[in-house]
């Protein structure tokens, strides 16, 4: 276990993200706004081959990892971005949860996404979106306790709680399967506090109402650090790819032009930089194959948990 290793280790080398905390969950749903209100100049630079072009705003959805307004503060650069560079006005959506924004993605409500591995997997393999990029930052899940009350092994869970969000997370998704590993069945050998924050499951941890808690970097940077100093990791599993980027495939004849035009947004100084420099996702790769399988594993569950039996 890494039980000996402390919070502000994994704080230290997780990217230093600046916006906002994963405050409110039942945060609206719909429509965000593209960069078009902004009153940007949309200055085309990709040469449409005949018949490609499209007639209409494409719309990206973004996986509601954060608060809608922290959202639309980093994505409108997204959306300016790419509005100069392929002449397309792009309108912008999440969604009040995951299980909601992943059902609208299964539905091809969107045009382009940016989700969670995992999601995007089933996405690719289920929905037809095909992958274009990932962000460069990984992501690695935190299983963490409380210093005052520090759990040698995982079979001390039983009978007692883990605290987590959102079931469809990653996150939440590796925990459970590291348990299952381990002989732990939830319902059956442990409970589940679902919290709307990484902040406040640290609050249940540390106040009694789990013995475990579920997190990231991300989320114990996020996380208030008299918090932080009363929790220490008790086990870090393996890194994993963050966030892709896929195309529904109605749009297969635009990602030529779409997929080259993320892989360089990292150089873009008047939107590119300021976007990543808030989020700490430090720019924007193609995705490998590799990459993509390893997450097949959680795929049963996920199928499992929207209701798609393949």
């Amino acid at each position: 276990m890494n039980g000996s290793l402390a919070v502000s280790h994994w704080v230290c080398v997780s990217n230093k993200r600046k916006g906002g905390d994963m405050s409110d969950l039942r945060r609206r749903a719909g429509l965000l706004a593209g960069a078009g209100w902004l009153g940007l100049s949309v200055l085309p630079r990709t040469v449409w081959a005949q018949g490609t072009a499209p007639t209409r705003p494409l719309l990206l959805g973004v996986l509601p990892i954060t608060s809608t307004r922290v959202l639309l503060k980093n994505y409108q650069h997204v959306a300016a971005y790419l509005e100069r560079r392929l002449g397309v006005k792009i309108e912008l959506e999440t969604a009040p949860d995951f299980q909601t924004f992943h059902r609208n993605t299964l539905e091809g409500r969107y045009d382009m996404i940016v989700t969670a591995p995992h999601l995007g997997r089933h996405a690719e393999l289920d929905a037809g979106y095909a992958p274009l990029a990932r962000y460069s930052a990984l992501h690695r899940t935190l299983i963490v306790m409380s210093r005052a009350r520090p759990v040698r092994k995982a079979d001390e869970l039983r009978g007692a709680s883990i605290a987590m969000i959102d079931a469809l997370t990653l996150a939440s998704t590796e925990a459970h399967a590291w348990l299952r590993a381990r002989g732990l069945q939830p319902g059956a050998d442990y409970s589940v506090v679902y919290t709307p924050t990484p902040a406040s499951a640290a609050h249940a941890l540390v106040n009694g109402q789990a013995l475990l808690a579920v997190s990231s970097p991300q989320g114990m940077l996020n996380t208030p650090k008299e918090l932080r100093d009363e929790i220490e990791v008790f086990v870090a599993l393996p890194e994993m790819p963050s966030l892709l980027w896929l195309g529904h495939g109605r749009v297969s004849k635009l990602l030529p032009q779409i997929k080259p035009a993320l892989l360089a947004f990292a150089g873009d100084t008047s939107d590119g930089q300021p976007f990543f420099e808030a989020t700490g996702y430090q720019g924007l790769r193609e995705v490998q194959l590799a990459e993509l399988q390893a997450v097949d594993v959680h795929l049963p569950r996920l199928r499992g948990m929207m209701g798609s039996g393949k």
